[in-house]
């Protein structure tokens, strides 16, 4: 017996075929369509990130209110060492114990936390009749307000946002798009 060898005619022109186009296409369209809700999460994480750090501060402000039985401010501070007027808190902000109630670090008054720069471009505002976030030795605020955090640039996510009443109840929450 013997083997038979068949000589393919087929002659390689290097293009390609229809069916392999179009799987192409649709890997490329799988790909694309994971690669942007990575996008998404991570502008998300980052916004959380911030928002967690302005909750802890307003929570670490009124707990060393209520516990040091003194007033305790959250202001924006680029230098770590007092209180400067501005309106993006992402530049920083310092806790710190507020004897005299002037809104500014005084001699004397201990700072107890400085929280360094927001190292995402992000924007931190703060919603307030006052420039500052102080409680009361019981816990309540002597203005309410929100710090609302949105990514540099505007992008279509949702804002996070931190609220604060009258009474000192401190909630985070999710805001309008940022745009």
């Amino acid at each position: 017996m013997g083997l038979l060898l068949f000589q393919s005619t087929y002659k390689d022109n290097g293009g390609f075929t229809l069916v392999e186009m179009m799987i192409t296409v649709v890997l490329i369209a799988i790909m694309v369509n994971l690669v942007v809700p990575f996008g998404q999460i991570a502008e998300k994480f980052k916004l959380e990130y911030a928002n967690q750090r302005l909750y802890a501060s307003a929570v670490l402000a009124r707990s060393e209110a209520i516990k040091r039985a003194a007033t305790v401010t959250v202001c924006r501070s680029t230098t770590g060492g007092g209180c400067q007027p501005g309106m993006n808190w992402a530049d920083g902000w310092i806790v710190f114990v507020n004897h005299n109630g002037n809104d500014y670090v005084d001699r004397g008054e201990e700072i107890i936390r400085v929280y360094n720069p927001i190292s995402s471009p992000v924007e931190i505002l703060w919603h307030s009749n006052a420039q500052v976030l102080s409680f009361r030795p019981r816990g309540s605020t002597f203005h309410q307000g929100s710090f609302t955090v949105c990514s540099v640039p505007k992008r279509p996510t949702l804002q996070q946002v931190v609220n604060i009443s009258g009474t000192g109840l401190i909630r985070k929450r999710e805001g309008v798009q940022c745009l």
